[in-house]
């Protein structure tokens, strides 16, 4: 079905400018430019508005099991195929940056991978409400980390003073 595949290739798009533009956002806030900042802000909430409208024609997402089956099997294949063949296309090149940003971010899913298959089990069972461990991000290399953070990522030694807490 050609919608089907509009919808997807949307979502793709719409998916990436989202993300391109918060990113663009906080380079311009960095710059001390506010209102360009609020500006790129808008418009990546905008695209992820877009971006949501167009999943929600793609799959039914009111399934939170079903939905944590999909993460789970999109990291599996992240860790297993995607970043281990990204990574060795970048060493072979000499893509020193590229390799390491790979390699980071295959590090990273394994943890997701883990939180994802253990909040799954309590979502299933109902206890889903006694998961209430701190979640700590890495702002440097993405790094996860639950309950307490160590001093320093282990993946690119940033002080934990700079992690996101959830």
């Amino acid at each position: 079905m050609e919608t089907e595949k509009n919808l997807k290739n949307a979502f793709s798009g719409e998916s990436q400018a989202s993300i391109k533009y918060k990113i663009f956002g906080e380079m311009a806030r960095e710059k001390g430019l506010k209102n360009l900042s609020r500006v790129f802000e808008a418009f990546s909430f905008s695209e992820y508005v877009h971006a949501k409208n167009h999943l929600k024609n793609i799959e039914d997402l009111d399934n939170p099991v079903k939905n944590l089956e999909e993460a789970i099997k999109g990291e599996s294949y992240e860790i297993e195929e995607l970043y281990p063949r990204f990574y060795d296309i970048a060493i072979r090149e000499g893509e020193r940056k590229a390799a390491t940003s790979f390699r980071w971010a295959m590090e990273t899913e394994k943890v997701h991978a883990e939180i994802y298959r253990k909040i799954k089990v309590l979502v299933e069972s109902g206890r889903d409400k006694t998961f209430e461990d701190r979640i700590y991000v890495c702002p440097t290399c993405g790094y996860i980390f639950v309950g307490e953070a160590p001093e320093v990522c282990p993946i690119c030694s940033v002080s934990k003073e700079t992690f996101r807490v959830f």
